[in-house]
């Protein structure tokens, strides 16, 4: 989880109705600091591909996702990583993403 006070994953979320959406956002890190080049890709569970999305130049992704169980594919230049996430209608869950 991250405890930094910048909005996690680009774009503000203060005009989006939380309440109608499981939202999974975080930042990508990679040799201690945010990795600003790379993907991140959401399989279902079944652990097929559903979507991706590029990082910021902070990082930083976002998906809005159905509720359920997820999994997080990290893809930055020369490393790679995978987390296992629940979204949850009505909640955004954070997450720090480490690939080595």
């Amino acid at each position: 989880m991250s405890s930094c006070g910048a909005v996690v994953g680009g774009v503000s979320l203060d005009r989006v109705d939380i309440a109608k959406e499981a939202v999974i956002q975080g930042v990508v890190h990679k040799d201690g600091k945010p990795a600003p080049i790379g993907y991140v890709r959401l399989h279902d569970a079944n652990d097929e591909f559903t979507a991706e999305v590029p990082v910021s130049s902070l990082g930083e992704f976002r998906f809005f996702a159905a509720p359920g169980n997820w999994t997080l594919v990290a893809l930055v230049p020369g490393a790679t990583t995978r987390a296992e996430v629940s979204a949850e209608l009505g909640q955004i869950t954070d997450l720090d993403l480490l690939v080595a």
